[in-house]
Parts: structure tokens; sequence; C-alpha cells
């Protein structure tokens, strides 16, 4: 080729024109949009359209007000069919074609960004001003449990309602894509192996434009109808990339039939049969992507469809001399009529319809659905049952305590999906190369034509066609968006239908670095049941028996490299003799209840210590969980790295805790852990697979072999792997179903509880045992444990001192832990003691109060003072 300095640098410094005009364009400053005040002066309201992107993009709304954001939706698909604020732990479903509402409280000042559930479609939410909330940082859960709460049944029904309509949209589309592309394909490909195979007239273009056009315009219309949006909204997805490559592939093959003159010589061949064929694979490619999608939240989505639609309601007020199983003395009724109070009949094989109580009857239920137990449990009269538990022998009347919203089945839907609405750590870095990633694809297309237009052999214009079309074919942005939420979901709903519930993607991301567990012992490792000859207003657990499961959860912890720890409020005898009974490394005994929090931040000190005096980054296995069950725990809960609370089915408090174990088997423990290394390496798989297929494909899109092996990519092929790439990460995420967490101790991984070792004494008593408390072993042998005496009389940031043996209540159903959990002892100013939890809070014109007997009762949180009206002598005796 003729080497032409002009033309050259001609293409160059338009290249370099087209990169600056489209850097400015999607990375300049946005103006945000104002939020305005409805007619009540107390509430602030924008609307924002749903169509390719979000418009407008940013919001801008004023610090203590609350706020409605209307979401016009004015497309359908599985893109934009949720907004998703990671911040605050909201993901609200937005129907297509339709108008919805998300309320949001007051928020502080800052930025809460927010997307599409496919994490490709950007927004921000910026709030302005200095006004209080009442709080310095808005809990990520407050914002959403109230909406979450209200109907996950009716969200799950009308988002599979959507998801079929898409599916049966799509394999229309997909028909008569490939009934019109494949004879223009058939015959590209014959011409081009032989000429003399296919007559000339079925090789004119005009009638390949005639069968390409409805391809182009019809079937592509899903596609452009988003991508051509995204771009004027500076949000550019795949769709974008498709739309601007088809788009330049069909316009070249239409100058070609209109006037082929215009090219050179070389450079008049049509691409109508790349037209259709790319944008009929991308359509095979979100078909099957979305039927795959369907089986990511299909645990979480069974576990809703539990739920029973009609309850035998009893006639009478009173089960007594009611023959109460014949079914003239019953109504059938719809689940949504029931009330709290309403007796229900329930007879062997059903399913419980509701939380209640029982009244009369017996029953063996089978509760293996909420908690993860294939053991059936014994229940009679006075004992709490769980909806959608099923009766495998006999039969009962029950009280409801719990209807709707309110149950258990129901918050466990409406917390897993608050939890996937939360970012796992490890997708910052992948949301931020999505956020420049279509952008710099676009500089490469812009690139790569000027390069082969300049420098390429003949045809030019058509090498730098071909290849230009082909690398804005092939990225697949998706990819990057999906590798990570995806397999969240799935894990999420794998482990509730196995006992546990994490409340956040972090969580679950943290739990495989455990190396420190702490344990609550009274209620947690055992039963938590008073001795019967304790006094009644001073009880003991001397006798007390540890519970099914904690010698093996231990053991297998210990196996792992995982150190143990307990902590106690009984005896050091009591206390050792339990330690030594389920191989405890290190007891700490006769501590405080309000002291629990304290040992936690000492063993995360001396850890960061540690990692300081080593010069070394800390361990790959160093954060410190802390499992507990009861009120008293919830300082401890929170300030560890994860905590893990125990839960009784009812009486699990769902806000709190990173990680809850709703059968209360400290085996559980070790499905987290399970769950966390099979999320994680699922992630690694998925990210390994959209870095590695983008870092490849695009190079080679671009043409870069061409000069040793002379040939360039079509843009068919390139449309295929983009339309694969999406659906490979939909099948590995769902390979996780499969996955086992309740592998015990014989999966041992490496880890090193020793950035832990070394507890330095508070005391004099504590110093001369500091020096045993080293890192973990991996002996399951039985051992003597390390124990340690907390012989401090006080504490430095409460001023409030309780005795654990004062507590009258059974800690086996004290699982009760509210906000307190996240809020901190004042500073200075007048105090008061937290009658529930114990905790020390301000007296000021913000506390949380409560009036009783013409008294004010101060409190940490709302939860701790709903409890305390429930029955206010209980925590004004102890």
């Amino acid at each position: 080729m003729e080497f032409n300095l002009f033309s050259t640098a001609a293409a160059l410094i338009a290249a370099a024109a087209l990169t600056w005009l489209v850097l400015r364009f999607f990375f300049g400053e946005q103006k945000a949009a104002s939020g305005a005040m409805d007619v009540s002066g107390k509430r602030q309201t924008a609307t924002i359209t749903v169509k390719g992107g979000y418009s407008p993009a940013v919001v801008s709304m004023r610090a203590g007000t609350p706020i409605t954001l209307t979401f016009d939706r004015q497309e359908t698909g599985e893109c934009t069919s949720h907004v998703v604020f990671g911040d605050l732990g909201l993901d609200a479903m937005l129907p297509g074609n339709a108008v919805t509402d998300v309320e949001l409280p007051a928020l502080p000042a800052g930025e809460y960004p927010f997307a599409c559930g496919m994490n490709m479609v950007h927004g921000l939410l910026k709030v302005e001003g200095n006004a209080s909330t009442g709080t310095d940082k808005l809990h990520p859960l407050t914002a959403s449990a109230e909406a979450l709460m209200v109907d996950s049944a009716e969200a799950e029904r009308r988002e599979a309602a959507e998801r079929t309509k898409e599916i049966t949209s799509l394999t229309r589309l997909v028909a008569i894509g490939t009934v019109l592309t494949l004879p223009v394909f058939i015959v590209t490909m014959l011409h081009m192996a032989n000429p003399m195979l296919v007559p000339h007239w079925m090789v004119n273009p005009w009638l390949q434009a005639i069968l390409i056009t409805p391809v182009m315009f019809y079937c592509g219309h899903p596609i452009h109808a988003v991508g051509f949006p995204a771009l004027a909204h500076r949000s550019p997805d795949m769709n974008s990339l498709v739309s601007l490559g088809t788009s330049a592939a069909y316009l070249y093959s239409l100058v070609t039939c209109v006037a082929p003159q215009v090219f050179p010589e070389g450079s008049r061949e049509p691409y109508f049969e790349s037209v259709g064929v790319v944008i009929t694979l991308v359509l095979v490619g979100r078909l099957l992507e979305t039927k795959a999608r369907e089986g990511t939240g299909k645990a979480v989505q069974s576990l809703i469809k539990l739920r029973p639609r009609t309850a035998h309601k009893l006639n009478a007020a009173s089960p007594e001399n009611v023959e109460w199983l014949n079914p003239a003395n019953f109504t059938d009724m719809d689940i949504d009529t029931i009330a709290v109070g309403d007796l229900l009949v329930v007879k062997n094989g059903e399913r419980v319809p509701t939380d209640g109580i029982i009244v009369a009857g017996n029953a063996s239920i089978d509760e293996s659905m909420i908690t993860g137990e294939s053991k059936p449990v014994t229940k009679t009269t006075g004992a709490a049952v769980t909806g959608a538990t099923v009766l495998l022998k006999g039969d009962l009347v029950m009280q409801a305590t719990q209807v709707g919203a309110n149950t258990v089945l129901s918050q466990i839907a409406a917390m897993v999906a608050r939890a996937q609405a939360t970012k796992a750590p490890v997708q910052q870095l992948a949301d931020r190369i999505a956020r420049y990633f279509v952008p710099a694809v676009m500089v490469i297309a812009i690139w790569t034509f000027a390069i082969w237009i300049a420098l390429g052999p003949a045809p030019q214009l058509a090498h730098a066609l071909i290849t230009a079309v082909s690398v804005l074919i092939i990225a697949c942005p998706c990819a990057l968006g999906l590798a990570t939420p995806l397999s969240v979901t799935v894990s999420l709903g794998l482990g509730a239908t196995n006992g546990v519930l994490v409340t956040s993607a972090k969580a679950l991301e943290q739990a495989r670095r455990i190396g420190t567990v702490v344990f609550d012992k009274t209620g947690t490792i055992t039963r938590g049941v008073v001795d019967a000859t304790a006094d009644w207003n001073k009880p003991s657990y001397e006798q007390d028996t540890v519970k099914e499961g904690s010698p093996e959860a231990i053991a297998a912890l210990r196996a792992r490299g995982i150190r143990t720890v307990m902590l106690s409020g009984d005896k050091a005898e009591v206390a050792g003799r339990i330690a030594r009974e389920v191989g405890i490394d290190t007891v700490i005994c006769e501590v405080k209840p309000d002291g629990k929090a304290y040992w936690i931040a000492k063993l995360q000190r001396e850890r960061d210590e540690n990692t300081a005096t080593s010069g070394s980054s800390r361990a790959p296995h160093d954060l410190i969980a802390m499992v507990g069950d009861g009120i008293n725990d919830a300082p401890a809960l929170a300030q560890a790295d994860l905590g893990i609370a125990i839960g009784t089915g009812t009486d699990v408090a769902m806000q709190s805790a990173d990680v809850t174990l709703m059968s209360g088997d400290l085996r559980g423990v070790i499905r987290t852990i399970n769950l966390s290394n099979a999320t994680m390496r699922n992630i690694r798989e998925n990210l390994g697979w959209a870095f590695g297929y983008n870092i490849i494909g695009i190079p080679i899109a671009a043409g870069v072999l061409y000069p040793f092996t002379g040939w360039l990519l079509s843009p068919m092929i390139a449309g295929l792997a983009m339309a694969l790439s999406s659906v490979c990460l939909v099948l590995n995420a769902n390979r996780l179903h499969a996955a086992n967490i309740n592998v015990g101790a014989a999966d041992s991984t490496a880890g090193s509880g020793s950035s832990t070792a070394g507890i330095e004494s508070a005391g004099s008593a504590e110093s001369a045992n500091a020096a045993n408390a080293t890192g973990s072993t991996t002996s399951n042998a039985p051992h003597e444990p390390t124990v340690i005496i907390d012989d401090r009389t006080t504490l430095n940031h409460t001023n409030h001192v309780s005795d654990q043996s004062n507590n009258p209540t059974n800690k086996e159903n004290t699982m009760d832990m509210g906000m307190h959990m996240h809020h901190n002892a004042p500073a200075g100013g007048e105090t008061a003691t937290d009658p529930v939890c114990g905790m020390t809070v301000a007296v000021n014109a913000d506390a949380i109060t409560r009036e009783y007997e013409g008294k004010s009762y101060y409190f940490c949180g709302e939860h701790c003072a709903t409890n305390f009206m429930k029955a206010p002598q209980v925590f004004l005796e102890q």
C-alpha cells in the first residue's frame, strides 16, 4: 500500500478529536435536577424517567426531609426492572411501562448512588444541607425494611409474570430474525466459498436490504430503544455498543446499494448478513440469559411459595369442649383475612398457616424449610409454631400471633431481598471499571477505524469498518456488572434455605476470613436452662447442658485453624468445665454482661497491634466473629468484625446481626464460612471470565492477529461471543445451587488464628494467664483450655454495671437484638440506663423515651423501647 502522509495525519487527528468529544460528553459534569416539595410541604418529590437510563441521572434533595422518587419506567426487560440503592439496602421492583413510587426517609447529607438490578444503568441522589435527621449515619436497613416486608410474594409474582412476558416476546423476535436472516446468511456464505454456487439475483444487495431491514428496526427495537437513550443519558451499556455497531454496518451497506461509487473499489460489499446475524444472536443471548436468571432467585421464591393460601379458622372462641377437627366447626379462610388472635386448626400433613402458639393438641413438626434442620420437632400446648412449617404427625389448634408481613417467613424473604440490594467489597473494582468501560470501548473502536484507514492494507475502508464494528459488538460490559450480583443472589437464597440468614453482601464476603470465633456461653453453647434448685431472683446455670452440635462445631472450627474463645459470666470452675467439654481454646469467665464488647474490642486492638509490630499486612484469616443469643450480647455483636446471632425462629431479630442462625445450632457457623468460601470462589470465576473475555476478545476484534495470520474477526462471530458471554456467567452462578455448605471438619481450609494471639490483661488476674493465650491449634485432641478471669469492677465505656446472675430470663428465649447495637455510649452530659439492654444513653431532646406508671424511661433505640412496653415489669425487676 502506498503511504499517504496527509491521509494518515487526517485520520489520526480526526480520531483524536472524536476521542476528546467522547470523553467530554461522558465524563463532563452533569447538572443535578432539584426535587420539589409536595402539597403537604413535608416531603420532597422528583420524577425519574427510566428508558435506556435514568433521566435525570442526578437528583438533588435537601437533608432532613423525607423523599419520594417516582420512577416512570417506559420500557420492559430485565435490565431496569429493579432500582437498587446499595448504601440504603433498598431494592425496589419497577414494573414495565408503569410508574412506581420509592419512599425514602429523611437522609443525612451525602451522595447515594443507585443502579439497575444488572448494575449497568447508574444514577445519583445528592442530599445537601445541614438539617439533622437524628443520626449522623443512616443505618443501611432502616430505609427499606418496611417496604420490603409489605408483600414479597406479590413482588415475586409480578416479576415472574414480567419475565414470562419478556421470554414470549424475545422468542417471537428470535423466530422472525432467524427466518429473515438465515437466507441472507446462507447465500452470502455460499457466494464467498464459490460464486458459481449461487445465482446472481440471490446476492442482489437490494434483496438483502429488504430482508434485513425488518430485522434491524423491528427485531432490533428492544436493543435500540435502550441503547441510544442510554447514550443520550451518558450511561451507555451493551445495547449502546450493539446499536452503534449494527447501525454503522447497516448504513454502510445501505449506501453500497444506493451509491456504491462513493466507496473505493474493493469496499463496495454490503454487510447486511452481519447486521441480521448480530441482532438475532444478541436476542438469542438475551433470551437464554433471561431463562437462566429465573433460577438465580429460586431458593427465596421457593420459600415464598411455601406460604399457605388458606387457613381453617375455628368458629368457636375456644377449643375447649369443641370437636375442633370436625369440618363443621371451622371455616376455610383466605390467609390474608387472618388476624392476630384468630384460632386456627392445623391438621396432619398440612402447613402451619402463620406464626402462632399452640393452644390445643400436639404434633411433630418439620421446620427444615425455616431452620435448615431436617430433624422433626415435637411441640405441644404453649409452644410457638412458625408459618409454612409442616405437621408430620398430629393435629393442633393454634392462636395467630403474627400475620402477613410480620411472620418469620415474610421477614426472611425481606431480609434476603435487602441483602441482595447491598454490594460486596469485591464488586467495587468491577464497578469502577464498568463506569469507564463503554466509553473506553468506543475510543478503541475509533482508533481501530483510524489506524486501519491510515495504515491498513487494501481495502482499507472495508477492513476499518469490520474491525471497528467487531470491537463495538464483542465488548460485554454486562459481564462485569453481573459477575458479583448473580453469585450473591444465588448464595443468599442458598443460605436462607439452610437456616443461615446473611444481612449483606459484605458479610457474605467477609465470613471466609474469620480467624477467631468468640462465643457467649449461656444460650449459645449451652441450652441456657436455669438450675431447678436456683432461687427465683438469682438463677444459676451450673447444671446447664451443652447444646447438640456445639462440640462438633467447635471441633470443626479448630480443625480449620480457627481459634475459639468463650465469654461467660460464670465462675471459673463452671465455665472451665463447659470449655473442656466442647473443646474451647480460651475461656474468659466472670465477665459482666456489659463487658463482652470490651473483650471483643481488646482482641481486635491486639490483632491490629500485632500486625503493626510485624510490619506485614493483615492475615487472610484475621477477622473476629462474635456468636451470641441475647440482649446483653448486642453490643459485642456490633463491635465484632462479624456478628452472628443465635435465633429460635420466631424470636430472631433480623435487623441487627450480620448473620442469623435460624436453628440455633452452632454448626451454622461452619455453614456460614462454607457459604462464603463457595460464593467467593464463584465470584472469582465470574470476574476472571468477565475480565479475561474482554481483555482477549477486544484486541482480537481490533485485528491484532492480522499481521501474523491474515485473519480478521467477523462481526457475526463477535456477536455470537458477546451473546454467550453473559449466559456463561448466569449458568456458572446457578452452579451454586448445588453447593454443599453442610460439610464439616473434613473440609478443612488453611487459616490461622495466630493474628489474635496473646490476650493481654486488663487486671492482675488476667496478667497471670495472658501469656498462655496463644493462637489456635489444629488438634482435636482433648486439651485444657486457657482460663482468664475478668476481675475488673468497672468499665470505661459505661457507668452501668450489672450482674448476669441477676437476670431471671431464660436466655434460650431472649433473642431480641434491636437497633441499639449501633449506638455508642454518650461522651458526656446527663445520662440514663436503658432498662432493656443496660446501655448508657444520653438524656436530651432527641432521646427515645416511654412513659410507664408516671415515670420516663430512656432507650438506645426504638426496638428496645418497643420490647420494654410489651412487658415493663419484667425489665424493671432485673
